[in-house]
């Protein structure tokens, strides 16, 4: 399935990291806000942003946030790198994501609906939904519909290790569920992303970064380059 073509694609994830498994153990966290930057030596750069809307005068794309648990933001990057990163998306311009932590449990031999958290109206350009883990012996069912009344698009399974890419400006409605076998109860672990372009408008010449690895190809630092 091509994104560009249909509206919607199936993307796999890197092996999850232990730090984004054990996230969806405790309470739902805040959402994780990271930029998505194109860089000067072609590759994606994800930093942290702030959770709140910096001043009027800070450009809104790019001022670091040291509240977001450094750990996470790393590991949650690995997944979106691979996900997100297709050709299909505009490496002109940067993008904002926008990551919450989904848990559903659903009774032995019961369907529940899988709630999830809404960007805000006509902002968000693509989401992703992934299936983080999947415990129980459960089955999870997906369904995408167009922005006709009700026309439905695809109907999809996406296993652990599995997501939906999907163009909100495509897709009007989605609606997911969780079902559980007879045998017990179903725990599943969705992570969200909401793709938003910036607020306000973007420098005519904007800076992008560039990488500077280490021999591990670690993140030493970045320096600026004109793009």
């Amino acid at each position: 399935m091509s994104l560009r073509e249909h509206g919607f694609a199936l993307v796999a994830l890197d092996p999850v990291p232990a730090v984004v498994a054990a996230g969806f153990s405790g309470p739902p966290g805040p959402a994780v806000r990271l930029r998505m930057s194109w860089t000067a030596d072609d590759d994606w750069l994800f930093q942290s942003v702030p959770a709140a809307p910096p001043a009027a005068s800070a450009p809104p794309y790019g001022v670091p946030y040291g509240g977001t648990d450094r750990r996470l933001a790393a590991g949650l990057s690995v997944l979106l790198r691979r996900a997100l990163g297709g050709p299909w998306l505009d490496v002109h311009a940067d993008r904002l994501i926008e990551l919450h932590r989904v848990r559903t449990v659903a009774p032995a031999g019961e369907t529940v609906p899988v709630r999830l958290p809404g960007p805000v109206p006509g902002a968000c350009e693509f989401a992703l939904v992934a299936v983080v883990a999947r415990t129980g012996g459960g089955t999870g069912r997906s369904r995408l519909y167009g922005t006709g009344p009700r026309v439905p698009l695809a109907e999809a399974d996406p296993g652990p290790g599995r997501g939906l890419l999907f163009d909100r400006r495509v897709v009007a409605y989605d609606g997911h569920e969780l079902t559980a076998g007879p045998a017990g109860p179903a725990v599943q672990d969705l992570l969200v992303a909401h793709v938003l372009r910036p607020a306000g408008p973007q420098p005519a010449l904007r800076r992008r970064p560039m990488l500077v690895r280490g021999p591990a190809g670690t993140l030493i630092s970045t320096r600026p380059a004109l793009r």
